[in-house]
């Protein structure tokens, strides 16, 4: 039944969408350039051909100040206006493009930044100047003159950004707005930078031009609007005929995660339910962590909203919704939300793609022209390196086939599975399982790769993916106490004590001490425990006291090196609320049976009492039968990828990228 919700039309102004999807806003890196417009076009368009009726762009600044960095479109520049122009151009006829007129107040990274009241945001070095009353009216006016460009330019349809902590956001917020004039003081009259905008907006477009409002639903910092007032701004919304709103969720600067693997699929259409029901009339788009088919069924079978927003599930598969659609959501490429290589890009200011679908934003690099010549290729290993290679070979026309020395695939993705939240790895094994079957790669489980096996197969190339193994550890008495590798704790191989000393507190041994402290993914019961959800105007982590102590030991460098910036921090928020120790800037001495003994670079010794060991210290590259056919076969095409290849700072969007671009060089 919820199919047939899914995809039934639905009305917007004088537009109609054909199903109740939309991609959401998304930076794509490229913004503020010259000569990106076919590049964008063709990423969108590839997007529209799967299946999706709006996509709503990454912000597009109302006037100079408002650009959140020099990697924003602005309206106001004829230059940034031809070129969404020519963008539109190329998508004429194949789906309505949203423009999202965007402010970033004092989120703007420039120190001419301005916002409600001059109060720095805590990810921002710039105090803001406060708007004068007279500035407000300016930059209200600036809204107006920027949607009629987006209609003149093309757009079909307009997002008036007003979450996630932007200006029209920060006007709303007592915490961010101490004004007392028109633009502030009590709730109703934040509200009215809002409204104003609204109107601006809506008197320069043709009447019935679909205007959407993404509104924060909750800001996730303590003292923000209370639900009442957020309730009272949509209805106000709607009583001034906005034709949507989307609901938008947390601040960049809020201390609770929204969108990473931390979070619940679906943790936040509840919020944009309870807003649906106190505001009938308008059409409610919910967005944030929804990635799989399950949530989905699940928001339209109990029609909590009207529509659903994704956005990096579209970079992960362009054709999500075309494949839902004629029931082959099994070979659907899921979002895993680890951010690597869509939001840590965009805030670095570089273009984004998507660590399990490299050819995002790749699309004019990696076209799929069919070889007339195939090869037979041969794949060693099934990480996400060996997996990409061999599905890319395939799309090219190539005869693939894998060796699995395992009974399963997915290498190192299958031990990061085991971590809290990274159990979404598991649906891009599964994406891999089912695609690669469907396009016809030969896998052989169970399968050793030796210099006779691979002759047997008299490949014309061979891709060696044979991944990694852990670094051997030597310390004096480690004998002394029980102690294992990450990759045996992972497996169940070697099972740790109460007090645990995690050696290695890179990537992996910060994960390796989330799964000591928490043995099970996060559910919207215990993520909403964890954060205080309820109290709506106090989410923040809770303190906790979990039964195993564990400290993560580091010689040099900063924990968690190799995790994202845009989700560290809250991965090392959670394990210091549940008592996990973090030390560093020290040497290795000895073991005792009482625990581990190291030395500070002040020379300081330190006992930390700890009944088992951890041993985190890196990976070593598994090279071994490469080296071994390539002097064997000095006339063979032999590629090394991955791991196998690098060792170091190895990474899953490494091993993707490597992965497809061995494919490509055949």
């Amino acid at each position: 039944m919820y199919m047939n919700q899914a995809f039934t039309p639905i009305q917007l102004g004088k537009l109609t969408l054909p199903n109740r999807f939309l991609m959401g806003s998304m930076h794509l890196g490229v913004e503020g350039e010259t000569g990106v417009a076919n590049r964008m076009a063709t990423f969108y368009g590839k997007r529209f051909e799967g299946g999706v009726g709006m996509i709503v762009t990454g912000g597009i600044s109302v006037n100079e100040e408002g650009k959140g960095s020099k990697s924003f479109f602005q309206f106001l520049d004829p230059n940034h206006a031809n070129e969404l122009k020519l963008m539109n151009e190329a998508l004429s006829g194949k789906g309505i493009m949203c423009a999202q007129l965007f402010h970033a107040g004092r989120y703007a990274f420039d120190r001419n930044c301005v916002a409600p009241s001059a109060i720095r945001a805590p990810i921002n070095r710039y105090v803001p100047k406060e708007l004068s009353e007279e500035e407000c009216w300016k930059t209200i006016e600036d809204f107006g003159r920027s949607a009629k460009i987006a209609y003149e330019v093309g757009f079909g349809a307009v997002e008036i950004m007003g979450s996630e902590g932007y200006l029209l956001n920060q006007f709303f917020s007592p915490v961010t707005n101490h004004r007392n004039d028109y633009f502030g003081g009590d709730a109703k009259r934040r509200m009215n930078f809002s409204i104003e905008v609204l109107r601006a907006v809506k008197k320069n477009l043709p009447e019935g031009f679909p205007i959407v409002f993404r509104m924060s639903g909750i800001d996730l910092i303590p003292g923000n609007p209370s639900f009442e007032e957020v309730v009272g701004l949509s209805n106000a919304l709607r009583d001034e005929n906005v034709t949507a709103l989307n609901i938008g969720i947390g601040w960049h600067e809020s201390r609770v995660p929204t969108i990473s693997q931390l979070v619940p699929r679906g943790a936040w259409v509840p919020i944009a339910r309870r807003i649906k029901e106190q505001t009938p009339g308008v059409p409610i788009i919910a967005s944030n962590r929804v990635n799989d088919v399950s949530t989905i069924h699940q928001i339209f079978s109990e029609q909590s909203v009207d529509i659903i927003s994704m956005a990096r599930p579209f970079l992960a598969d362009p054709y999500i919704i075309h494949k839902l659609q004629t029931n082959q959501s099994n070979r659907i490429n899921t979002c895993v939300a680890c951010n690597q290589a869509c939001l840590d890009h965009a805030f670095q200011e570089k273009h984004v793609s998507c660590i399990v679908n490299p050819m995002a934003m790749n699309e004019e690099k990696y076209v799929v022209h069919k070889t007339d010549k195939p090869k037979n290729v041969l794949v060693i290993g099934t990480g996400p390196a060996g997996l990409e290679a061999a599905r890319a070979s395939k799309e090219l026309g190539h005869d693939v086939t894998i060796f699995e020395k395992r009974d399963q695939i997915g290498g190192q993705f299958q031990l990061a599975s085991h971590i809290p939240g990274k159990s979404e790895f598991n649906e891009t094994i599964r994406y891999y399982k089912n695609e690669l079957k469907e396009i016809g790669v030969k896998i052989q489980l169970n399968q050793e790769a030796t210099i006779q096996s691979i002759q047997s197969q008299n490949p014309d190339v061979v891709i060696f993916a044979s991944g990694v193994v852990p670094r051997a550890f030597q310390l004096k008495g480690l004998e002394l106490l029980p102690h294992g590798s990450y990759a045996e704790y992972l497996t169940g191989k070697f099972v740790p004590g109460n007090r645990v000393a995690v050696i290695g507190g890179g990537g992996i041994g910060v994960d390796v001490a989330h799964r000591l402290t928490e043995d099970h993914d996060p559910t919207l019961e215990s993520y909403n425990k964890k954060y205080n959800i309820a109290s709506f105007t106090n989410a923040i982590v809770q303190k906790e006291t979990v039964t195993r102590k564990v400290a993560v030991f580091r010689r040099n460098g900063k924990h968690g090196a190799g995790l994202g910036p845009t989700t560290f921090w809250a991965l090392k928020q959670e394990l210091e609320s549940v008592g996990v120790e973090f030390y560093q800037g020290l040497s290795y001495k000895e073991v005792t049976k009482e625990g581990l003994i190291v030395v500070f670079k002040n020379g300081d010794e330190f006992l930390y009492p700890c009944d088992s060991i951890i041993l985190c210290v890196g990976q070593e590259k598994e090279d071994s039968l490469y080296e071994e056919y390539s002097k064997k076969f000095p006339n063979q095409r032999a590629i090394l990828i991955g791991g196998a290849k690098d060792a170091r700072n190895i990474d899953a969007k490494r091993a993707f990228y490597e992965g497809i671009e061995a494919a490509y060089s055949i």
